[in-house]
């Protein structure tokens, strides 16, 4: 069907008036020349189906927020919809380390070495002496019960 031969106006109001637009949102879409007709159920919304009833597909870049832009660019578009989904309108810090502290003097008791554990603490974004010291606080606290 060509777009001069599509009644959009006579379709918008027929939705409006029988209120249909409360329930669902009607999108026409062009693509290769032909018109489309894209429903989404805001009861039952799927962020995936938005995602492309918008033609967002290829456009990411005029589309999304810088912020989202920078994740789908990192992370990939799944995973990007996934965050937007569960976290959309939060803040997410993103601690400098990865590991709980306590994880690494875990690991780090399991060598006599101090070279070794010093270098198990750089790997896991600790100073030798954060982990030293949590491990003596540990010996004290046993020794101590």
């Amino acid at each position: 069907m060509e777009i001069n031969n599509f009644p959009f106006m006579t379709l918008k109001r027929n939705l409006f008036r029988i209120g249909f637009m409360a329930f669902v949102f009607v999108r026409i879409l062009l693509w290769k020349g032909e018109v489309c007709l894209v429903t989404i159920d805001f009861d039952n919304i799927n962020e995936e189906l938005v995602y492309e009833s918008f033609g967002v597909d290829g456009n990411e870049a005029e589309a999304l927020s810088d912020a989202y832009l920078e994740l789908y660019e990192l992370i990939g578009k799944d995973a990007m919809l996934k965050l937007f989904k569960h976290f959309r309108g939060d803040k997410i810090d993103c601690p400098m380390r990865l590991y709980r502290p306590e994880f690494i003097a875990d690991l780090a008791k399991q060598t006599n070495d101090r070279r070794d554990r010093a270098k198990i603490a750089r790997a896991g974004g600790y100073s030798a002496k954060v982990i030293e010291g949590m491990l003596s606080k540990r010996r004290k606290e046993n020794e101590e019960s």
